[in-house]
């Protein structure tokens, strides 16, 4: 692949594009994620966890005491944070599901080196995985679907 096809996938992929109201709304009807929250967006960019099982590996068990996790393939650069992810992700799912959550900011503490600015960076790289509609010129970058 020449530098050249490269960076014209890439602008391909980035840029915007532009819709009518009512191929918006067509777009609507197919695909739940044009009209969805950031929290939705944000756990569809997560994917689904793989569950393991600590109790069949020995090391594992000492370390997790046979407890059942689950590992996002999303966070696989981040090890021994399984718990604190799953937590921040519980979150974001109680928010997508309108519970409390969605009125409350994610605030992360915890120790010097603890990987907080880490995992704060990838959490906004996997928000810019998936596109949101906004109209265009709104200060807001407001949903069409506010406009009804």
């Amino acid at each position: 692949m020449s530098i050249f096809s490269h960076f014209q996938q890439r602008f391909e992929s980035t840029r915007q594009e532009e819709l009518s109201l009512q191929e918006y709304l067509e777009l609507c009807k197919g695909d739940r994620s044009a009209y969805a929250s950031a929290a939705e967006r944000l756990l569809l960019a997560i994917g689904e966890p793989e569950l393991i099982d600590t109790s069949t590996n020995s090391r594992l068990s000492r370390i997790f005491s046979n407890k059942v996790i689950r590992r996002y393939p999303a966070f696989a650069d981040f090890h021994g944070m399984e718990e604190c992810i799953d937590q921040i992700v519980s979150y974001f799912r109680h928010a997508a599901q309108g519970l409390e959550e969605k009125k409350q900011i994610l605030y992360l503490l915890g120790p010097v080196g603890g990987g907080k600015s880490s995992l704060a960076e990838k959490l906004k790289q996997l928000m810019e995985k998936v596109p949101f509609y906004a109209i265009k010129g709104s200060p807001v970058f407001e949903s069409p679907l506010g406009l009804f």
